[in-house]
């Protein structure tokens, strides 16, 4: 049901509902204006629009009059627009103004110096750690104004999946609230009543909402022993947090901001208290990934919550890991659950993994049987160690399965001068690495270890190549095959390159895995 605001003969004023477009986007849904129309039996016009997900106070003209008001005063900017919007994160100022440049294309309102200028003035109604309630006021009007500049001033709109808010959320948390027609002095204030959860909010209910609805998407997918990343910022929409489950331990991961942090010692204990809850986990763990310029905003949350766990097992695809949870390299990189999943189905022959770590992949490798050996290597010998009970705990034999602790790079220009040469082979280098005296820069060897690694791929090789380093885009990695592939001669019959899951957005932490996957001729 649609609820009038206000009704004359010239005019019709509606609480649009969330969810529902102001005109039929095809003939398969019905908008707002076509629902109206079909009610009472005549046609409206249309002067405003409000996004499918956006609620709130929508103007229709019932007659000519009422179509030449409204017309005048949009067209003129002869209106007073109010909005509410629950964001992911929070203004350093009680209220203030923002101007921006914006260009709409291809379905998406960006930033661009050459774009139309855009203007809103904001107000802090409520702060509900790490959300604020914002009064917004439109000084201009174009195609998914308020949404962008929340997001390009850092707090996107909580359930904004398209500009960074997350897709978990109830709904798109915008609400248009109040319209005035400045000209029509007789007319009153339009006011849409704000949604009860963003009117009051509560940061346990808003954390309950979205760890309800994760489960609900990753939950009956995984088993009680499994681990798996459950949310990051970009896709939740809880700001600096990426959430993990390993087995019955929740484990909250907080990418420490270069300033101040948006959560508090409360809001923390809230989250991991309703994720336990919704992810049925027994015991919630805590570690923080120090900002660049080591700010220490979260040291006093790691005092509160540092915990000790003895090291433990759990499992992924079928294949058990051991995980400390001491330290933020737990044992196993979680985000590259669908990389590891791809090694098990294709992996063959002699397989090089390369940075191994704990030899996850090496793992995943040995256990297709269509691998003859797997060679791990990585300058760490205590992840190689980890490594090697991995193998074990999982039954496989050493034989075959070699660890060498030596730097990557130099075994593989070593391999190409001895004419060693692999069918599967695995990279996925840390952006930096520091082995005695030696520091590893992916960004200063990136092409060299990608020229390194096709020098030394047999026939019809697998080849794995994946990176995690921000600064490296994905057109610079795709460039670097396309190089050394033209060098060596080599041509694919299968060459894929992307961005695994381009987590990394106005909340700015996550992941941005990039990864190159090519089947030799």
């Amino acid at each position: 049901m649609i609820k009038t605001i206000f009704e004359n003969d010239d005019i019709l004023v509606v609480d649009k509902p969330a969810g529902v477009p102001t005109h039929a986007p095809n003939h398969e849904k019905k908008g707002v204006v076509e629902l109206l129309q079909e009610a009472r039996g005549f046609s409206l016009g249309v002067h405003q629009r409000l996004d499918e997900g956006t609620s709130g106070v929508l103007a229709f003209s019932k007659s000519k009059r009422g179509a030449e008001m409204l017309s005048k005063a949009f067209e003129l900017r002869d209106v007073r627009k109010y909005y509410y919007a629950l964001v992911c994160g929070s203004p350093t100022d009680e209220r203030g103004e923002w101007q921006h440049r914006l260009v709409h294309k291809n379905g998406l309102t960006v930033a661009d110096d050459a774009g139309k200028f855009a203007k809103a003035r904001y107000r802090v109604v409520a702060r509900c750690e790490p959300y604020t309630l914002l009064e917004l006021q439109l000084m201009t009007g174009m195609t998914h104004q308020l949404r962008v500049q929340c997001a390009l001033e850092g707090m996107p709109i909580l359930g904004d999946a398209l500009y960074g808010g997350g897709e978990y959320a109830p709904r798109l948390c915008l609400h248009a609230h109040k319209l005035v027609l400045m000209s029509e002095k007789n007319l009153p204030h339009f006011i849409a009543p704000v949604p009860a959860f963003m009117q009051k909010p509560i940061t346990e209910q808003l954390l309950s909402m979205i760890a309800k609805k994760v489960s609900e998407k990753v939950g009956p997918e995984v088993e009680r022993d499994e681990a798996v990343r459950l949310c990051v910022p970009q896709h939740s929409g809880m700001p600096e947090v990426i959430v993990e489950k390993i087995a019955d331990t929740l484990l909250v991961r907080h990418i420490e901001p270069n300033s101040s942090s948006l959560w508090n010692t409360s809001s923390l204990e809230t989250l991991m208290r309703v994720a336990c809850r919704a992810f049925d986990c027994r015991q919630s763990a805590y570690l923080v990934h120090e900002s660049p310029d080591r700010s220490k905003a979260c040291r006093s949350f790691e005092r509160v919550f540092k915990t000790h766990y003895a090291p433990f097992w759990a499992s992924e695809h079928g294949i058990k890991y051991q995980f400390d949870l001491s330290s933020n390299a737990t044992g196993l990189y979680l985000d590259q659950r669908e990389n590891r999943a791809w090694v098990l189905k294709h992996a063959h022959g002699a397989v090089i993994n390369l940075f191994a770590y704990t030899c996850a992949f090496s793992l995943c490798a040995a256990k297709n049987p269509k691998t003859t050996s797997t060679l791990s290597i990585d300058a760490a010998k205590s992840a190689l160690n980890k490594g090697r009970e991995n193998f074990l705990e999982n039954g496989f034999s050493l034989d075959g399965n070699r660890f060498i602790a030596e730097d990557a790079l130099k075994y593989l220009e070593r391999c190409a001068k001895n004419g060693t040469f692999f069918d599967t082979l695995i990279c996925d280098p840390p952006s930096f690495g520091r082995a005695g005296k030696n520091v590893f820069s992916l960004d200063d060897v990136l092409e060299k270890l990608v020229l390194a690694c096709v020098r030394v791929a047999a026939p019809q090789a697998t080849l794995l190549f994946s990176i995690n380093h921000r600064k490296i885009r994905l057109t610079r990695l795709r460039q670097a095959f396309d190089k050394a592939l033209s060098t060596c001669g080599r041509i694919s019959k299968h060459y894929e390159a992307f961005v695994n899951d381009d987590a990394c957005g106005p909340l700015g932490v996550g992941t941005d895995l990039k990864t190159v996957r090519i089947e030799f001729d």
